[in-house]
């Protein structure tokens, strides 16, 4: 049975608030101005105040507006193709189908290969399958463009309103909780051996917040900031370099993550995690999409998106599986809770209210406990979903929604065991080849150039080290015996190259180092 322990929230009301912010102000205009009926259209760009989270407000309208466009040109789509619908004959279905799957698929591949985490591709599907279902009901495809940019202005005026608060909170929390863990890092490691698992956790923090610290501009235009000095502090604790020496130089700091052009190109292998997951998506969709409708659903769209929101952020077995309960048992109590909103029919400033709370209530619980979040998710997912077409008797609406979603999840559950069911070997061995080119190409330059001239190639393998972890947690949780007898070798090239850059930490600026062939030994370690 999935898990229902929580834990604490209180970090979480921000998002939430926002989330419900973005929806709920724009909506009350509309309802204030006669158009009370087309509240639930603004839920659709509401969606995109999702993606600016975490973000510094410098890039964070920028996120928010591109997601918002993303999520106007789809439900523009879905729209389109609704209003040509003359029934759910196959042709029809074939075709809603194929555009649902090519959006989960190109959305899942920018998440995965760019390493975007949250809230992935989810609700740009899910915007194009409400707008099927509202163009298939009548409703005016401009009519739903427009709503739906109504909802991303509310998104765009929320994301930014803290701006006029503390203009540097997303980056002081980003190098809090980066510095919290390289303390807590090295507070572990003097209790017992230094681990690649622990480099990692704390490597990766850091890696976040030198990113947000470079969308916001700071390490560029105020190398000398309190916040820049404090993150650089903490990253030099980690790699045992001391602090900086008078002499130095406090401008030359980490470069931010590779483009995300680099991002998406690496990843075009078929060894890849991104292109992996990809594929999955894809045949899960489809088939799920399949299957929904010939059980003679007229909602089959719906067993496409559990698939997705399953497999769209490429987990292993157990964790997919753990999603999956998850999804299941939400589904199930959130469906309870839409049969009660659905049949007291609220409307106008009640509804907006209850998809207030929905919203709020999803982004509190959805990092603590996914079954608990999916309890909200449902309701909205259905309100979203129907598109303004609200003709079907609740029983029946309630039924398929559990039908699909159980097709959804066996679906999901079922390609993460059947297909490609070693590809978890090939990225874990890819990762190791992609780990020690990085290495290589370091210590190349390092012979001939001063240490602090390879701040991109020690980027570069920073970034190839954190997928090496993620390909080895992974393997561990897929095949925990086939991991066992190939970890030694993976955890020991993952903390050599964790060694490394702590050792051109260590080199003073403008120096070269005295020995880099002995880096080299990465060689013995295959």
């Amino acid at each position: 049975m999935p898990s229902f322990s929580l834990s604490s929230v209180a970090r979480r009301w921000g998002p939430g608030a926002r989330s419900a912010s973005a929806f709920a102000i724009p909506a009350s205009v509309l309802a204030a101005t006669g158009h009370a009926n087309a509240v639930l259209f603004v839920l659709f760009g509401a969606f995109a105040v999702l993606y600016g989270d975490g973000r510094a407000y410098r890039v964070r309208g920028w996120v928010v507006l591109v997601a918002g466009l993303a999520l106007m040109a789809a439900i523009g789509l879905g729209g389109v193709i609704g209003s040509a619908r003359a029934g759910l004959d196959a042709g029809t279905v074939a075709i809603e189908i194929a555009v649902l799957v090519t959006i989960a698929m190109i959305g899942t591949y920018v998440v995965n290969a760019g390493r975007l985490g949250p809230p992935g591709p989810l609700f740009f599907t899910l915007t194009c399958a409400g707008g099927l279902v509202a163009g298939g009901a009548g409703v005016d495809v401009r009519e739903l463009v427009s709503y739906t940019a109504f909802g991303v202005g509310g998104s765009m005026l929320v994301s930014m309103a803290g701006i006029l608060i503390d203009r540097r909170k997303p980056e002081r929390l980003a190098v809090a909780a980066a510095s919290a863990a390289v303390d807590a890092y090295l507070a572990a490691r003097a209790d017992g051996p230094d681990t690649a698992a622990g480099r990692h956790a704390a490597g990766e923090i850091i890696s976040h917040a030198w990113a947000v610290l470079y969308d916001a501009g700071i390490s560029e235009r105020a190398p000398d900031s309190p916040l820049v000095t404090e993150l650089l502090d903490a990253h030099r604790r980690l790699n045992d370099a001391g602090p900086l020496d008078p002499g130095e130089d406090p401008r030359l700091v980490p470069l931010a993550r590779p483009s995300l052009r680099y991002r998406l190109r690496r990843s075009l292998t078929p060894n890849a995690h991104a292109l992996v997951t990809t594929l999955r998506v894809g045949f899960a969709c489809a088939v799920a999409g399949v299957v929904g409708w010939l059980l003679w659903s007229p909602h089959p769209h719906w067993a496409i998106l559990t698939a997705l929101i399953v497999l769209q952020l490429g987990p292993d077995r157990v964790r997919g599986r753990i999603r999956a309960e998850h999804r299941m048992a939400g589904t199930i109590v959130g469906s309870g809770l839409f049969a009660l909103i659905y049949h007291l029919s609220p409307s106008g400033y009640p509804l907006i209210a209850i998809v207030a709370v929905l919203l709020f209530g999803i982004e509190v619980f959805i990092p603590s406990n996914y079954a608990l979040a999916a309890v909200f998710i449902t309701p909205v997912a259905l309100l979203a979903g129907l598109g303004g077409a609200t003709d079907q008797a609740i029983g029946a609406l309630v039924g398929d929604r559990v039908l699909e979603t159980v097709v959804g999840v066996v679906v999901a559950v079922l390609v993460l065991r059947l297909l490609l069911p070693h590809a978890y070997r090939r990225t874990f061995l890819w990762t190791e080849t992609r780990v020690r080119a990085a290495i290589e190409t370091l210590v190349e330059h390092l012979r001939t150039e001063p240490v602090d001239r390879t701040m991109e190639l020690r980027r570069d393998l920073q970034f190839e080290l954190t997928g090496a972890m993620r390909g080895g947690v992974d393997a561990a949780h897929d095949d925990a015996a086939w991991t066992r007898a190939h970890w030694p070798g993976h955890a020991a090239l993952i903390l050599h190259g964790y060694r490394l850059l702590s050792a051109c930490w260590a080199v003073p600026q403008g120096e070269r180092m005295a020995d880099p062939e002995h880096w080299i030994e990465w060689k013995r370690l295959g």
